[in-house]
């Protein structure tokens, strides 16, 4: 009797798993508060470190950021459940929403931008400032 051949069960499930995942956004937490962001397939950059302890400390509401949106209305409130951002925002946009790059790219650097405006302290809107090798 032969020992059984794992590998293209491995391969399956392995398939399977990427497949499931690509409809949510991965992050890694760490005990600092820093997050490892980083959308499913292949980036074209390397994952954006977010913290939501800095955010916080910056007085950012979590209805900012966080959303469910019926016309242009949030309706999303503190202490609901938080959807993954691809669950609504995939690799290609539809029914009326951003794809994926393009809703993090207008959240944040958006926000970014409008608080270097207010000639307040701002976080990065360069590439490099945000997609950082770790």
């Amino acid at each position: 009797m032969s020992p059984p051949r794992w590998g293209p069960l491995a391969g399956l499930v392995v398939g399977v798993l990427a497949a499931v995942g690509a409809s949510s956004l991965p992050t890694v937490p760490s005990e600092s508060g820093w997050l490892s962001i980083a959308p499913p397939g292949a980036a074209e950059k390397p994952p954006v470190w977010f913290s939501h302890r800095v955010h916080e400390a910056a007085g950012v509401a979590c209805e900012r950021c966080h959303h469910e949106y019926q016309g242009k209305r949030n309706l999303w409130r503190q202490g609901q459940p938080v959807k993954k951002c691809g669950a609504c925002h995939g690799p290609r946009p539809r029914a009326g929403r951003l794809e994926l790059k393009e809703a993090f790219h207008r959240q944040c650097k958006g926000c970014h931008l409008a608080q270097r405006q207010t000639r307040r302290p701002a976080g990065p809107v360069h590439c490099r400032d945000c997609h950082r090798r770790s």
